[in-house]
């Protein structure tokens, strides 16, 4: 789960327009009560992270290319301004 947190930080780096995607996408991810217990950040859980890689890429632990994690981002901004605009409707 390392290289995936690696990975967040190089494309934040290379791209820091992408960071409130980011942390809207690390919002929507969270773990439910991510507050009771130490580090107290809103992370997803090691069970969702180590399936989604699974079900993702075919195995735990995989690098997440860039480009893939980018366009990932801009998708789940988008979707959720759109889910927004929507339930102003």
């Amino acid at each position: 789960m390392g290289s995936f947190y690696l990975g967040l930080a190089r494309v934040a780096i290379r791209r820091p327009w992408l960071i409130p995607a980011m942390l809207g996408a690390a919002w929507a991810f969270r773990s439910n009560k991510w507050y009771r217990s130490p580090p107290f950040l809103p992370l997803p859980s090691k069970a969702f992270m180590r399936w989604r890689m699974e079900t993702a890429y075919g195995r735990n632990g995989t690098a997440i290319p860039s480009r893939d994690l980018e366009r990932y981002l801009r998708w789940g901004s988008d979707m959720r301004s759109r889910m927004k605009e929507s339930a102003k409707w």
